[in-house]
Order: C-alpha cells, then structure tokens, then sequence
C-alpha cells in the first residue's frame, strides 16, 4: 500500500517511520509496532498520513485511545490530505447500538471510546474478524488492567489478520515506574518497536537544515524574587530532610531537590506510598502534602506577578489557619525561611516610608518590559513588510494578564504595567476585605490618594482610543469582533491588534480570517497558550514570522524547528527565559529527563526478550499467567473438559469501566455485557453480587443506596453477595477511607463498620466479601462459579424492572399509593406484592411466611407486624 502524495507535509524521517508502518508487501511480521516518537517531532501528521493510506469504504479501521481534540486535529489533517473534513466519524454512548452497527458495517475509520468498544466487540455488534486494523494512540496508557489490553486481547482472539499499530511521545512513562516496556509490550500484544528522540541522526539531519534563528534572551530577576526563590528552596530542602527521618526514604526513590521541583513529584511520592499509607503518622502525611505546596509556590513565583503571587501566599495562611483535622500547622511556616518569604512578596507589593507611611510599590514582572522591547524590535521590521506576531504563554492567566498589559502598556511609559497591577490590587483588596478581619496581614492602611491615582489612570485607558508607538508609520483603523466566547478583544484605533485564540482546534475555522473576522492578520499579535500537539497547526495557519516565547517549552522550540523545514519559512524566536532561576533548572531538567528516558528505552530494546508463545505474540507477563492458571482451575482442567464451554459472568455496562471485566475474561471466563437493574454482576441464576470500592462504599451507606440494593438482591436472589474491592497498590484496610484524622480511633471508619453491621443484621442472607485486589475478586468469582450453573443475559437484565403495567392491566395509582407507604414496602417491592396479591383484604389476611416468601423476611415481618399490630 503506497503513502498519499503531499507537499510539505512529511520530512524524511517522517517517511522513514511511515515506511514500517505501511509496507510495500504486507508481511504479518514487520506490519505491527509501536512507534515512540519525541514529543514536537510531528507524530500525529504521522498518524494522520497512516489512515489516509488505508482509507477505504471496503476497509474498517478503529482509533483508541483519542480524545476529541486528537479526532478533531486528525480530521483537519486529512482535510489537507485530501479527504473531507469528518472521515473519522466518531462513536460514544450518545449514539444508538443499532445505529453504532449500521456505521460498523459501512466502513471507514472509526474513533470510539473504550467502554463502548468493549461492548460491542463482546455483544457483537461490530464485526472483530473483519477489523481492518486497530492504531492506538497514547500506547503508554495501555496496562494489564485497562480497557484497550481487554479491548487487543479479543481483537487478537477474533482476528489474526488485521494489523495493529500503536503510538506514544512520552518515553518517561514508558521507561519509568512499576509497569516496564516489556510489559507494555506484552499488553500490546507487539513484538516491533521503533524509537525516534530527538538526537536520532535522520531527525537531526533533517531538522538541523533549517534551524529556526532562536535568539536567547535571559532575564535576571528581581532582588526580591531571587530572595524568595532561596527561601523556597530552603523550606523545600528542610521538608525533604524531614520526610528522610521519618523512614520514608526507604519507600520512595529518588529523594532530592531538583526531582522535587517536578510537577509530578509530590504525586509519585503518594502513589509510592500507598501500600504504607495507613501506618503514616499525620504529621509525615503533612509533610508530603507541604511538598506539594512548596514546588506550586516556585513555580507560582516566575508565572504569577507579584499580586497574585501574594495572595496565593494569603490563601495557604488562610487554608492552615481554617483546617481543624490537623493538629499543626505546616511546618515550614513555623521557619525563618518562610518569614522570608511573605516579608519579601509583601515588599514587592508596599512598604512602609521613613514617615510611617505607605507606598504602593506593585513590582512588575521583570519580563514584562522585556517584552516591550522586543515588541519595539519586531514593529519596526513588520511595518516594512506584514507579518503576524505569535506569543506563546504557559498558562491561560498567563495570557489574560499579557493581553491587558500590551493594550495598557502606553496609560504609562515610566512604568507600562502600572494600569493592569493596580488593578489587580484592587481585586486583591476587595478579596482581603471579605476574608475574616481578624489578623489580617494585607495593607489596611495602604495610602487611599496612591490607589485613587492608579485606578484613575486606569479608568482613562479604559475610555480613551488608545495607539501604541510605532516608528516610521501611522495607526490604521483596524476593526475585530468577538468570537463566541468573548475572548477577542476590540481594540479600535490600535496599529497592532492584541488578540487570542481559543486552544480547542474544534474553535478554529479553515482560515484564520474566517475565525478573526475583519482583522487583518499581517497586523495581529496573537497571544496563545501552550497546546500540544495542536499547536502544529496553529504555526501552520497563522505563519508567522516572529514567534515569542514568554515561557520556555522545549516540545514547542520542536514544533517551531519543524514548521521551518517543511515550509522552509523564515522564522525568528525570542526564547524568553530568568537567569539562575528555578524556570530555568525546570526546562534544562525536563530536557534532561527526556533524553534519560529515550537512552533507557533504547537499552531495554537492546536486552528485551519477547519469546514467542504457540500463537505467534508475545509471552504473558506475572499477571497474565496467574490469570492463565485461575482459567485452567476454572475450566478443570484435562482433556475431557476440553469441549466444555467457559465460564460465563452477566456484567452490568456500568461496570466496564473498572478493570476487573477485563481481568475476569484474560482468566477465561465469558464476560456478557449487559443493562442490570439488580447488581452488578450475575455470576449464576441464584447469585449476585454487588461490587463497592471503598470511596462508594462509604458514599452509598451514608445515601442509604446500598440498603436499597441489597434490598433489590435479597427480593431476587437466593445468595445476594456485597464485594467490598481494594486496590492493588493500597493497604488492604479500611483506615485508608480517611487519610488525615489524628485521632487513634476514626470515627469514619467506626461509623462504616456499625453501618455494615445494621446492613448483615437487615438482610442475613446477605454475605459480604472483602477482596484485596482486581485479581483477587476474578479468582473469588471463579472459586463462586464452581457448584453453580450459568446464568442467562436476557433473565437477568429483566429482574427489577419496575414497570406501571401489570399485564395488559394498568395500574389504579390511589391503591399503589396507599401500598408503598406501609412499612417494609419499598419502591423495588411493590410489584412482587401487586402481582402476588389481588387486593388489600387478601394482603390483611396473608400470614408472616406468605409475606417473607414474596418480598424477603425482614419486609415481610414488618409489613405483617403494622397490619395486625392493634395500637388501640
């Protein structure tokens, strides 16, 4: 099969890839890979470029694993392509299961979400043999518990012949934590991977052709900033000692400063700590939260102006001050490192005058006047010749604040940022107003003449048509309207026009001018966020000349490489970045990162061993095969019980989105999906079992759901089961339902205990199940299966409905009514009664036994006992 033709649209080394990927001659052991490929490098116009090759009506391709916004960029890529703009149509839960079969059988390339997929492989209604192929996207998502491993699992099973391809640009996943490249593999069901970083030779060769002209401007920040910065560090540093001395350091890797600076850190270090969390005394548990705190604050202290950045500081006093459950608080804010902290973020806001008075200082961001002068640079070369002008920000606040400082930047020219920070500091007044008065640390006698003043520079701004400078030309009318969100500014009278766009691509037309209106993008400054992979399309319509990063991202830098040397356009990069500041060791440690990731993947390529087993895909991992003796225990094992069908479970569709549906067929049995009104898994015609995760298990006894349902299975079932689930990774305990009380006895956990007590005592033919895992509930489910028969879809799915029509008969609502105020009737019972009852004399006259048999003994003893109870 031969790739479509297109111009700048594939580079080199975008062919070599595709090259793997769609072979001249199909050959069953080269067709299926996965392709790690570093982020910025263009891997979706790869993905892309693969389905326009197998599009065909007579073809069927499934994409999972793709969110919306992949479906959305891919469809405008292969408009490029040539196709038309949905050739991916997309399949959820919305759509009809007739009309999800219809589009099946009509073919083409098909994005469904996972649940969905999984149901309609198991119910049949897509035909698995003739899938043409399978590509899954965001390959490191892909473990023994997920839903694609179940989803690869029966494609496999059902069709040898189809191909399967699979994608990722986050080789720190794949290289790091418990599940290994080997594993995924497995689960993939791949043998072939190829590994493209960005210092592979033919991606080096053929980007470092066209090198964007990136000139480095490094900011030094402010005296204070940098005070803050090593204040920060210290509390971040004595935290991490602390956490050393409570043994923590045994449990966790990877214990240092620069690590914890990740964003990802204080999240690891919890999931590290799970199976140890009961045993964790509250104090070190604050700890790992303070961690947290800590590395938001340094990363606050360079994204945030000095405003903001103090009132975050406000917030964390009012969080400790306000949180009763702890039993201190925070240690760093006991230190002299903290003092630090809030008196430096305070200067930079006021502080007080040799007279005792107060003067509002309102330090501005030291890049922002950076950006001014750039700004300067860049007009003087677009007046001579159009180009837009792309500002590329971190964040969403980011942008807002960057927008009204270049619309306010000429209110004053001593100091441009005055206008936006006073009027931040108003806000941050008003907020520190309704707060409570006690204590408080804002600037209450902060001068009322210095606030009015600002604010009256501000109010002018706001009604004047305003022009910035321009040298060597006139201002030109220009007129923008909003979009549907109100993010586009109107800025008449403006040369250069200040604007946004939206970061979902489904907001943006086929042209720029389609989306900006009347705007004349030779003359625009467009001010965006980081987006991805999205963003390769928003540098491919907007085309810019001068791109400035205000915020560093090294996926980005990629993305700008790569526009340059497909459309061999002139590009010119301001790459804005402090000096000796954290911004800067977090950019330099994520590029470092990455390049550790890529160099342990190729190492494990090199040593990995993927025997092959009979069938010709990889061999199980320690999962798989406790899951492969489970199904050899269930089914009896010799060859007489070869011809034996396996094990069938009903499972509620609700319950596809946890793993254990998936773990029940890798152990063999025979997973029916299924709409339940009465539990969540029908193991045979007698027994049901109604699955609980400890957080749902506290939610549905406090709702009083759970008694309903376990109401519902003792009315239905002989043998009604409520399984209390664990996760693997957390202690087998239900002290882990309330992580932080100090108190020795949890009131939680005794009220959880006492409730389930009064559920056994309500229902005795209740039995309660307590799993420690996914795996362990698959190995109870089959040890339950053994000595009863099998149950059937269509009985089960119709047990519960609770319908207004007995017969062809309708309901009289007055004694319905009546009825479902007595005691012991229930909502889920009534039914049983009216249809075993004729009428209330025959109900007064009906015994005890009678009563138990139709609606369960504990209904049943209550409904007799208030019909023949004389209260005279």
């Amino acid at each position: 099969m031969s790739l479509p033709a297109s111009r700048q649209w594939l580079l080199p080394y975008h062919r070599a890839i595709l090259s793997k990927l769609v072979p001249d001659q199909e050959d069953e052991e080269e067709r299926d890979r996965l392709v790690v490929l570093a982020p910025g490098l263009g891997l979706r116009r790869v993905v892309a470029t693969l389905l326009r090759a197998y599009y065909s009506p007579e073809n069927l391709v499934v994409v999972v694993n793709a969110s919306p916004r992949d479906v959305t960029a891919m469809n405008r890529d292969l408009m490029t392509l040539g196709l038309r703009h949905n050739t991916i149509k997309i399949l959820h839960h919305e759509m009809p299961s007739r009309q999800r079969a219809e589009a099946y059988m009509d073919g083409g390339i098909m994005s469904v979400t996972s649940r969905i997929l999984i149901v309609d492989m198991l119910s049949k209604r897509i035909p698995t043999a003739k899938i043409t192929g399978i590509v899954v996207l965001h390959a490191e998502r892909v473990t023994a518990k997920s839903i694609e491993a179940f989803i690869l699992r029966i494609y496999r099973e059902q069709n040898q012949d189809g191909f399967l391809k699979a994608f990722s640009s986050n080789a720190e996943s794949l290289s790091t934590g418990s599940t290994t490249l080997q594993s995924i593999m497995g689960q993939l069901r791949l043998r072939n991977l190829d590994i493209w970083p960005r210092f592979h030779q033919s991606i080096d060769r053929d980007l470092g052709q066209h090198r964007a002209d990136v000139i480095e401007l490094h900011q030094p920040s402010t005296p204070a900033m940098r005070s803050i910065q090593s204040a920060i560090v210290e509390c971040l540093e004595g935290t991490l000692a602390e956490v050393r001395r409570s043994k923590l350091a045994d449990e966790v890797d990877d214990f240092s400063v620069e690590n914890a600076m990740h964003r990802a850190f204080d999240v690891q270090v919890r999931r590290q700590l799970e199976p140890v969390w009961h045993r964790i005394a509250p104090s070190t548990k604050q700890l790992v939260s303070d961690l947290g705190i800590l590395r938001t604050l340094l990363h606050y202290l360079y994204s945030y102006e000095s405003v903001s950045f103090y009132t975050y500081l406000q917030t964390i006093l009012a969080a400790n001050a306000s949180e009763s459950s702890r039993p201190k608080q925070s240690a760093w804010l006991m230190t002299d490192a903290s003092n630090v902290i809030f008196s430096e973020a305070r200067r930079r806001l006021w502080h007080e005058t040799s007279e005792g008075k107060t003067e509002l200082v309102l330090e501005e961001p030291p890049k922002w006047q950076l950006l001014l002068d750039v700004m300067d640079e860049i007009e003087q070369q677009v007046y001579q010749e159009p180009s837009p002008i792309l500002i590329m920000t971190e964040t969403e606040r980011s942008a807002t604040q960057l927008r009204a400082f270049l619309s306010s930047a000429d209110d004053d020219p001593e100091h441009p940022g005055r206008p936006v920070m006073a009027a931040n500091f108003s806000e941050y007044l008003q907020w520190k107003q309704s707060m409570d008065a006690r204590g408080s640390q804002g600037p209450t006698s902060v001068s009322e003449e210095v606030m009015s003043e600002a604010m009256q520079r501000k109010s002018a701004r706001n009604s004047a048509q305003k022009r910035r400078r321009i040298r060597g030309g006139m201002a030109m009318p220009v007129h923008t309207h909003a979009d549907q969100a109100g993010s586009v500014p109107t800025l008449p009278g403006e040369h250069l026009q200040t604007t946004t766009m939206e970061t979902k691509p489904e907001a943006v037309d086929d042209t720029l001018e389609d989306y900006f209106g009347l705007i004349d993008l030779g003359q625009a400054v467009v001010i965006h966020t980081y987006g991805g992979d999205e963003d390769d399309s928003l540098l491919q319509e907007l085309r810019p000349r001068f791109v400035v990063m205000y915020d560093p991202n090294p996926q980005f830098v990629r993305q700008v490489e790569l526009y340059r040397a497909l459309h061999r356009a002139q590009v010119q990069v301001y790459f804005f970045m402090y000096t000796d500041s954290v911004e800067e060791q977090m950019y330099l440690a994520q590029l470092r990162r990455e390049k550790d990731s890529f160099e342990r993947l190729i190492k494990q390529k090199a040593n990995m061993a993927i025997p092959l087993t009979a069938e010709g895909q990889p061999e199980e991992d320690a999962d798989q095969r406790m899951l492969r003796r489970l199904s050899s225990r269930v089914g009896g094992g010799g060859n007489r019980d070869q011809l034996r069908l396996p094990p069938s479970i009903v499972v509620d569709m609700r319950e596809f989105r946890s793993s254990l549906p998936s773990l029940l067929h890798a152990a063999g049995m025979q997973v029916t999906p299924c709409t339940l009104q009465v539990g969540d898994y029908v193991i045979a015609s007698d027994m049901c079992v109604e699955r609980k995760s400890l957080t749902d298990l506290v939610q549905s006894l406090n709702s009083g759901r759970l008694y309903t349902q376990c109401e519902a299975m003792s009315v239905h079932y002989q043998h009604p089961i409520l399984l209390i689930e664990f996760e693997q990774e957390r202690a087998f305990t239900l002290e882990s339902i309330a992580d932080n009380k100090p108190t020795r006895t949890n009131p939680t956990e005794l009220d959880v205990q006492s409730k389930l007590v009064l559920l056994t005592l309500s229902f005795p033919r209740l039995r309660i199940i307590w799993s420690s895992s996914p795996y362990a509930t698959a190995e109870i489910f089959a040890e339950l299966k053994q000595s009863h028969d099998e149950p059937d879809a269509a009985t089960a799915a119709n047990i519960g409905m609770d319908d207004d029509v007995v017969g062809d008969n309708t309901i009289n609502l007055t004694p319905v009514d009546m009825l479902r105020a007595m005691p012991g009737v229930t909502a889920k019972n009534y039914i049983y009664l009216m249809n075993a009852i004729e009428n209330v004399s025959e109900l007064c006259a009906a015994s005890s036994t009678t009563l138990e048999q139709i609606i369960g003994r504990e209904p049943g003893r209550k409904l007799h006992s208030f019909l023949h109870t004389n209260s005279g």
